[in-house]
């Protein structure tokens, strides 16, 4: 077996490993990051890239374009934490001084009969090509009503509902001029009383009303039971029929194994101190969707990861120095969620201020831009965003 050493290694490319290597590197402090693909894709537009808005190439971020960040494509297997040390499926071990474990999430179904098998989850690039070809498959080559159900009201449920709202009423038939018209049935299901069950009641009643006024049929206070290739079931018995359903229901935890076995909480998240490093390792941190403070667990929310990647990477430059890292401070930012094609709500600053209608969608898109990592990525983003704005057509369902 192999073994190589780095002073700093993290696990995981998503938000919370990318800014803490950026954070690092900054610093001129070399660092690995070990990933499984190798990249790091910018999962808040992967409702677009579904849908046809957006190329999903667009959305990955090569991690070996940071500068002093060493980028190695291999799946983590197994983790010392005691040494700290990792193992790799390639079987590679690697030895560090400071090691950052931020592994992400993956879906959740929740133990619901044939949903691993009937629907589309929203969660990789991958996920989102399915989708695409899934939803023009069903447009192009079918007949009757195209019957869509998407499960989970949250922002992921919510952006990908509008979005499909406006493909299938708009943009699919401008694009594909010649094809047969075809109805759509939309209908989105939640276990909660409201979407978007984590801004306000005004953002929340916004976007049920922008969607529902566009023909969306709401299943609130519902769980479901099953999923088959005809639809979906729910705990009340009704049935809603499904050619295409959308799985946005939630993640859970599934990292590599760790010895000894750390204290997990709801989900399987990992519990940590305030500092955010692992209980007993002092040169162990624990970022992202795998983490939750044991007093104060935060969401599972990319600017969380994101502070957090920040925050670990100062605090190993702070151990660096011979310093002693500080207590994470998370810092409400606010809230977002687009809903159509021209209507958004953002809830900005720790306040949440309001702002709904045509500029929440301005402030949407710009924030989304400035986030998105790499030059190229970005402007290959506003070129998409320009052509479907000026010809409301699609350049990425291609027949």
């Amino acid at each position: 077996m192999t073994q190589i050493h780095h002073e700093v290694l993290i696990v995981g490319g998503g938000f919370g490993g990318y800014y803490a290597a950026h954070e690092l590197s900054r610093h001129k402090i070399p660092v690995a990051v070990i990933d499984t693909r190798g990249y790091q894709t910018f999962q808040p537009l992967l409702y677009q890239a579904a849908t046809g808005l957006i190329e999903p190439d667009d959305l990955d971020f090569h991690l070996s374009e940071m500068k002093r960040v060493t980028s190695v494509a291999d799946t983590v297997t197994a983790v010392d934490v005691a040494a700290p040390a990792v193992s790799t499926a390639s079987g590679v071990t690697v030895t560090c001084d400071q090691l950052v474990l931020a592994p992400g999430a993956t879906v959740d179904f929740f133990g619901v009969t044939g949903a691993a098998d009937h629907t589309f989850p929203l969660y990789t690039g991958a996920d989102a090509r399915a989708i695409k070809d899934r939803l023009q498959s069903l447009f192009l080559h079918g007949d009757g009503p195209v019957r869509i159900a998407v499960v989970g009201a949250g922002a992921t449920g919510v952006e990908i509902t509008g979005a499909l709202v406006d493909v299938t009423q708009e943009i699919l038939p401008r694009t594909f001029p010649d094809s047969p018209k075809r109805s759509v049935e939309l209908n989105l299901i939640d276990h909660g009383t409201a979407p978007l069950r984590s801004m306000s009641a005004e953002s929340q009643q916004t976007a049920q009303t922008v969607l529902t006024d566009a023909g969306v049929v709401f299943h609130l206070g519902r769980d479901v039971t099953a999923v088959s290739d005809q639809g979906v079931t729910l705990d009340d018995g009704t049935s809603v029929p499904s050619d295409l359903t959308v799985w946005a229901g939630g993640l859970s935890v599934q990292g590599p194994q760790l010895d000894p076995e750390p204290t997990r909480g709801h989900g399987g998240r990992i519990l940590i101190d305030a500092d955010l490093r692992l209980p007993g390792h002092e040169g162990v941190y624990c970022i992202g969707d795998a983490a939750a403070d044991r007093e104060n667990p935060l969401p599972q929310l990319g600017s969380v990861a994101k502070q957090q990647g920040l925050h670990a990477g100062r605090s190993i430059r702070r151990q660096r120095e011979g310093k002693t890292p500080q207590p994470f401070r998370y810092r409400d930012m606010g809230d977002m969620a687009m809903i159509r094609h021209d209507q958004a709500v953002v809830e900005m600053g720790r306040h949440h201020r309001e702002v709904t209608g045509t500029p929440a969608y301005g402030m949407w898109l710009g924030l989304h831009a400035y986030l998105l990592p790499g030059e190229s990525n970005r402007l290959e983003a506003l070129h998409d965003w320009v052509h479907e704005l000026s010809t409301g057509t699609s350049q990425f369902l291609t027949d």
